[in-house]
C-alpha cells in the first residue's frame, strides 16, 4: 500500500523563500539595497497571501500595505530601476498567490509582522524623510483639529504646507499658504502626473520654491484637482518646537512661541490621494495658486506620503 503523505501538493509548497529566489536575480547593487529589496519581497508576499489566508486584522493589513509602499519608495530612492522594483513586486505577488497558508516558516514570518505592528502602532508621531523633504505625522489629541500629515516649505517670507488637516478620523487634503503684503490667491489646483498618459515621470532636482512657469515634470494633460473650498484662518506654518504657554519645551529649555500669521487654506478632493499614491517618491506634487495676474506653482515632494497617511489614520491603542 502506498503511504498517504500529509504534505501539500507541489503546486502549494510555496513559502517566502520562493519569492526571495526572484530577488537573487536582480539584487546587484550592494548589501544595503539588497536588504531593502528583501524586505520589499517579504512584505509583498505576506500582503498578497493574506488576502487568501486571512492572518491579519484590517489595521495590521493596512499597516503592512503602508510598509510595503515605504520599502518600494526606499528601493526607488536608492537608485534601483522601476522595472526591477516592480518586477520583484510582481514575482512576489505571483508566488504568494500559490502559498500554503499552514506553512510553518510562513506563519513564523506572519508572527514577526504582527509583532512589528504592535510596536509600530504604539507610536503617536513619526517623521518620514525623503531626498529633499519630510512628511511629519501626528496622531495625538484625536479630537483636536490639527495637521495629521504635513510637509512644510518656506521660500523667503512665504510659508506653505500640504497634507491632511483635521481630526484623526475626519480630515481634509489641504494646502495652506502665507503670502506677505496680504496677497491672497483666489483659488488653487493640485496637479500630479497621470501614469496612463505618461508611464514614467521627470525627477526635478531643482530646489523647491515658487515659480510663475509650469514645472518641468507636469503638463496640462495630467491630473488636476481644483480646490473645493477656500478659507481665511490664522496658523503657524512651520515645524515649530512643542512648548508650553510660557514657551518652554519638555526639557525646560526656553524656545519661545511661534506667532500665527494670516493664512489661506484650500481643501482638495480626497480622491487626489489615490493619484499621489501612484507617483515615484522622487516626483513632485504641484500646488498651483491662482492670482488675477497669473498662477504661481509650488512643488512638494511625493516621498512617503502614503505610508504617512496610513500611519496617521491607524487606530490608536490609547483609545479613539
Amino acid at each position: 500500500m502506498t503511504p498517504v503523505s500529509s504534505a501539500p501538493p507541489a503546486s502549494k509548497r510555496f513559502s517566502l523563500k520562493a519569492a526571495l529566489l526572484a530577488l537573487a536575480c536582480v539584487a546587484t547593487s550592494g548589501a544595503a539595497l539588497a536588504d531593502t529589496l528583501s524586505k520589499l519581497t517579504q512584505r509583498q508576499f505576506i500582503h498578497t497571501a493574506n488576502k487568501t489566508c486571512h492572518w491579519l486584522s484590517a489595521p495590521e493589513a493596512l499597516a503592512l500595505g503602508g510598509g510595503l509602499i515605504q520599502m518600494r519608495n526606499a528601493a526607488l530612492i536608492s537608485g534601483h530601476s522601476p522595472q526591477s522594483v516592480y518586477g520583484i513586486i510582481h514575482q512576489a505577488h505571483s508566488a504568494a498567490a500559490r502559498a500554503d497558508c499552514r506553512n510553518p516558516a510562513l506563519l513564523a514570518e506572519v508572527d514577526t509582522v504582527k509583532g512589528a505592528y504592535r510596536s509600530f502602532v504604539t507610536q503617536n508621531r513619526l517623521t518620514f524623510t525623503g531626498p529633499k523633504a519630510q512628511w511629519l505625522t501626528d496622531r495625538t489629541e484625536s479630537e483636536t483639529r490639527k495637521w495629521r500629515l504635513v510637509q512644510y516649505q518656506k521660500t523667503g517670507d512665504i510659508h506653505m504646507a500640504l497634507g491632511l488637516h483635521g481630526f484623526t478620523d475626519r480630515h481634509a487634503l489641504t494646502a495652506m499658504v502665507q503670502f506677505p503684503d496680504d496677497r491672497r490667491p483666489y483659488s488653487a489646483r493640485l496637479m500630479v502626473r497621470d501614469p496612463k498618459y505618461r508611464p514614467s515621470g521627470v525627477i526635478d532636482t531643482a530646489p523647491f520654491g515658487l515659480s510663475t512657469t509650469m514645472p518641468l515634470n507636469i503638463t496640462r494633460y495630467d491630473h488636476s484637482f481644483t480646490a473645493q473650498s477656500r478659507h481665511l484662518t490664522s496658523m503657524v506654518l512651520e515645524d515649530a518646537p512643542k512648548v508650553n504657554m510660557a514657551g518652554f519645551n519638555v526639557m525646560g529649555e526656553y524656545k519661545g512661541r511661534a506667532q500665527a500669521r494670516p493664512t489661506i487654506r484650500f481643501d482638495f478632493p480626497i480622491d487626489a490621494t489615490t493619484a499621489i499614491a501612484r507617483l515615484d517618491p522622487r516626483e513632485d506634487i504641484i500646488v498651483v495658486f491662482e492670482f488675477a495676474d497669473g498662477p504661481q506653482y509650488a512643488r512638494f515632494e511625493a516621498g512617503d506620503f502614503v505610508p504617512g497617511l496610513v500611519f496617521a489614520t491607524l487606530p490608536s491603542p490609547y483609545g479613539k
